[in-house]
């Protein structure tokens, strides 16, 4: 009785150090006898059966792992999962099936957005693939993982190296992956035409493969391909699409971003707080579900949305964390993206001297990254000192926008240079730049642009002084439907003309 205690299905010790004291006394190999023995007895649970084939030293434990990591993964024990796998693999075992947990653990870890640790995870998966079917998976996790870390270029290498292997076997799985992320990097760097033939390709690949999860992302990666192209509209109902599939099939992680993009397109809608539900309901998930690239990818978004609409307070608010999570993930493109939304929030507050800072950051950042580009250098043009550091800050956004650049760049470089042209009282180049704005969304008229662009033709035509009866009724809808949505829509223009 003062060793052991009754339980309902037996008998506990009565105290820790009682049962550490009775195990110390065994032998080695009792130990193992015991372990390999538990194992048998939670054949149920993966966990348990590891973590004793373990302690036996026994051949199956690795394998055990396995087993062990998905379930946790599949329950959305992220961190869990991760343990698990990271230590079958420390087992030190070789061939299969340390590829197999190197695989697991890449995966993982790029789920979790940490991208350095699953690029480590895929080249050591590299190393043991015996096989060209398992190459070919190795090589795709490295090239998901260097996206991951914008390292852009060494993403396009290992998927040139992964292709061939995956058409040599008609592997349609793997092939549509490819497409998939070479869509994606496409999209970074802005090539409207390679983005969207790359995520038809996966679309195929995905329907022959009869993936519904490769379908998803397939159908997310077209979305962004409207996206690039300034179709917001047109993005959203794709994007909705993606998210009802992937709610059909229990495919969580790759609804949480689709349904934040919903929230982005919304804001060239004009729809903020519907925008910001999205948001909010994918930052939900993300955290439940331990997704840190979908986390930093709500979070910035809530920051853009609230600054597009000028409610700068509240965006000023969720900036620092933003920032952080994006520094400690080490994701570069987004990093530029929340710099972006720093510099107009310390503009709008009179700090120019900080808005400057941060917006020269944000372009080293988007040199090195792209996506955006024209948005750093139309901030740089409000900001610098000297008038031609200005002028030479358009004239480079406005040659990466003819080079092809992703959608958002149009919205908010033009409205950044209407806003300079008014403070300068330069009609003529207000009226240039929100007629090359109506003009890019002519194809699919946008509230948020028709308004930006439209607001900036009839104030220059009230400043030259030949603003009509129609021009000012017109001004007064634009500004009430604008109040409607709680966008600010003057905020920033009456912050520069306090500085």
């Amino acid at each position: 009785d003062v060793l052991l205690r009754p339980t309902q299905d037996g008998l506990q010790f009565a105290h820790a150090l009682v049962r550490e004291g009775v195990y110390g006394s065994l032998t080695n190999a009792r130990k193992r006898k015991l372990h390999r023995a538990v194992a048998s007895i939670f054949a149920d649970d993966p966990v348990l059966r590891a973590e004793h084939l373990d302690q036996a030293g026994d051949a199956e434990a690795a394998r055990a792992y396995v087993a062990a990591a998905r379930m946790q993964a599949s329950l959305f024990r992220h961190d869990t999962a991760i343990a698990l796998a990271a230590r079958g693999l420390a087992l030190g075992g070789q061939g299969r099936d340390a590829f197999e947990l190197a695989i697991l653990l890449g995966d993982l870890l790029q789920d979790a957005g940490r991208g350095a640790e699953a690029l480590e995870a895929y080249l050591r998966a590299l190393s043991e693939s015996g096989e060209d079917v398992d190459r070919c998976r190795a090589l795709i996790g490295c090239a998901a993982a260097h996206r991951l870390t914008d390292r852009v270029d060494d993403a396009f290498s290992a998927l040139a190296a992964a292709e061939p292997l995956a058409s040599l076997r008609g592997n349609n799985h793997a092939l549509a992956e490819i497409h998939y992320i070479r869509g994606n990097l496409h999209f970074s760097r802005g090539r409207l035409v390679e983005c969207r033939h790359e995520h038809e390709a996966a679309l195929e690949a995905a329907r022959c493969a009869a993936s519904p999860e490769l379908q998803a992302r397939a159908l997310s990666g077209l979305a962004d391909a409207q996206y690039m192209d300034c179709r917001m509209a047109t993005a959203l109902r794709h994007f909705t699409d993606c998210v009802n599939l992937c709610e059909a099939h229990g495919l969580t992680r790759i609804a949480v971003p689709n349904r934040t993009m919903m929230g982005v397109c919304q804001i060239y809608t004009c729809e903020f707080d519907l925008a910001l539900n999205d948001m909010r309901a994918s930052m939900e998930v993300a955290l439940r579900i331990g997704d840190r690239h979908a986390e930093i990818m709500a979070a910035l978004s809530m920051v853009s949305c609230l600054t597009a609409a000028g409610r700068y307070p509240e965006a000023e608010d969720m900036q620092p964390q933003a920032l952080e999570l994006a520094r400690m993930l080490k994701a570069r493109r987004y990093e530029a993206i929340i710099l972006c939304n720093c510099a107009e929030i310390a503009l709008v507050k009179g700090r120019r001297a900080e808005a400057l800072a941060f917006a020269r950051q944000g372009r080293e950042i988007s040199e090195a990254t792209g996506l955006v580009g024209p948005i750093v250098l139309g901030l740089l043009a409000l900001l610098e000192d000297r008038r031609e550091d200005q002028q030479a800050a358009l004239s480079a956004a406005e040659a990466l926008l003819e080079r092809g650049s992703v959608g958002h760049n149009h919205f908010w470089f033009r409205r950044f240079a209407i806003e300079r042209a008014l403070l300068l009282d330069d009609w003529d180049e207000v009226d240039r730049q929100a007629d090359l704005l109506l003009l890019r969304m002519s194809k699919e008229p946008l509230a948020f642009a028709s308004w930006v662009g439209r607001r900036g033709k009839i104030l220059a035509h009230r400043g030259r002084g030949d603003a009509s009866e129609a021009d000012e009724n017109e001004l007064k809808l634009i500004l009430a439907s604008a109040a409607e949505t709680d966008m600010r829509i003057g905020a920033l223009s009456e912050a520069l003309r306090r500085i």
